[in-house]
């Protein structure tokens, strides 16, 4: 084999390997994101967020939780879980009450936000809380009230349209899907 061949089977070797290496890196790119589950407190505002749906209740809880599903899909239909988390919430003995979850997708899929804070709602009976959106900004699709019902808005500061959930709702509906932007919780 001349010297000229060589370098060009050398040159083409390079180029198959950096295509190959392209080709790898967008497959990587085109991966959906794994989904986040984070807990917020309503009280300071602070956001900590896990892998899991199940690290995300173990920290909400202290701990008192610490077998949740390592998906929040299914929680909103899991009656168990939810009056689980209630009664942590009801016998908490200084922990924090969760007080509800807002997912990403439709039919609580995708990433999950717990809401927990210093105290129960009096369900209906005034805003217990009131809170920005800040990094979940027009994202909502799902929610699953705990210890209060959940109200959104698609304003900043609670105003604008505004829409309230008793119970686990799958969809929030046309008109608020991907548009909240505060909330309250009662």
């Amino acid at each position: 084999m001349s010297s000229r061949t060589s370098r060009l089977a050398v040159a083409a070797g390079s180029v198959l390997l950096a295509l190959a290496g392209g080709t790898a890196t967008a497959h990587a790119a085109q991966q959906p994101p794994e989904p986040k589950n984070c807990v917020l407190n309503v009280d300071s505002g602070s956001t900590r967020c896990f892998t899991t749906f199940r690290e995300a209740v173990t920290f909400s809880t202290r701990g008192r939780i610490a077998d949740a599903p390592a998906s929040a899909k299914n929680v909103a239909r899991d009656h168990e879980l939810l009056d689980r988390l209630r009664g942590v919430s009801a016998g908490r003995g200084g922990l924090t009450a969760q007080l509800g979850i807002l997912y990403k997708d439709w039919n609580y899929g995708g990433s999950s936000l717990i809401l927990n804070g210093s105290g129960a709602c009096a369900n209906g009976n005034g805003r217990d809380y009131t809170g920005e959106l800040v990094d979940w900004n027009d994202t909502v699709s799902s929610v699953a009230p705990v210890g209060c019902w959940i109200e959104l808005f698609v304003d900043a500061h609670q105003s604008g349209y505004h829409q309230e959930y008793q119970t686990s709702t799958a969809y929030v509906g046309d008109s608020m899907n991907d548009r909240a932007s505060s909330y309250a919780l009662l």
